[in-house]
């Protein structure tokens, strides 16, 4: 499903930590100006929305965070209002997903007129993968979400996240475990990138007669319920590329 560009800016004053009174004692920072991410294409059940709502979320960027300590791990997450399952009485196993495609785009400034730059390349993978999202799970009801991200040439990786009930909450924050060994996946080129990626939501009773349901929050527009969406963050950083 091929989708009007959906971007976001990312800038440094807002990616950057407050000043300290000793500046020499700032950690060292690898990363453009200014880079934007945008959504080219989805595919499958859990992201149907090929327009934006006119009332209501759609499938879309949300924000970006990133680490101050030194440890440079940044993050952007995409909102998946449709993205959620339920099992109960009529069904003990639900499962869905969606497919993503973002384009990655490296700016040499923050203004309306900046142009492409190539001075960085992006690194997938930095650690690993975030979720947030909504839980009613009796016990005996376990989730899996399963990331599974395909960066051309170098194959493809996959994260997991497990959660198993009881859980009842309306925003919860989980991260996917990284293997010791586990590697930054490079972009092909600097200042520019393909990211292709499927979510699969797994939900399963394994007690006879327990509920749950994975979703996010919710209000109610015109009678029906709206969904802010389940978030996921894909995290990243850069290398300085060769002049």
């Amino acid at each position: 499903m091929k989708l009007p560009l959906t971007s976001s800016l990312a800038l440094l004053s807002t990616a950057s930590a407050l000043p300290t009174p000793d500046a020499t004692a700032d950690p060292l920072r690898i990363l453009p100006s200014c880079w934007t991410f945008a959504i080219t294409a989805l595919s499958g059940p859990g992201c149907p929305d090929m327009h934006p709502a006119p009332i209501g979320y759609n499938t879309r960027l949300t924000y970006g965070m990133n680490t101050v300590d030194g440890s440079e791990i940044y993050y952007w997450h995409v909102a998946y209002p449709y993205l959620r399952a339920r099992v109960g009485a009529d069904e003990s196993d639900a499962h869905t997903w969606c497919e993503t495609t973002l384009q990655y785009t490296e700016l040499d400034g923050c203004l309306d007129t900046a142009k492409p730059a190539a001075e960085y390349r992006l690194r997938l993978h930095k650690n690993g993968t975030r979720m947030l999202a909504a839980y009613e799970l009796e016990r005996g009801v376990r989730v899996e979400w399963r990331f599974t991200y395909f960066p051309g040439e170098e194959g493809e990786f996959v994260d997991t996240i497990a959660v198993s009930g009881p859980r009842n909450t309306t925003y919860s924050d989980d991260n996917s475990v990284m293997p010791a060994d586990s590697k930054r996946v490079a972009m092909p080129k600097c200042g520019t990138g393909i990211i292709k990626y499927r979510t699969d939501l797994y939900v399963a009773a394994e007690e006879e007669g327990a509920t749950g349901t994975v979703a996010s929050e919710s209000h109610e527009i015109d009678g029906k319920m709206d969904y802010y969406g389940a978030q996921q963050g894909f995290s990243y950083d850069w290398e300085k590329c060769s002049s």
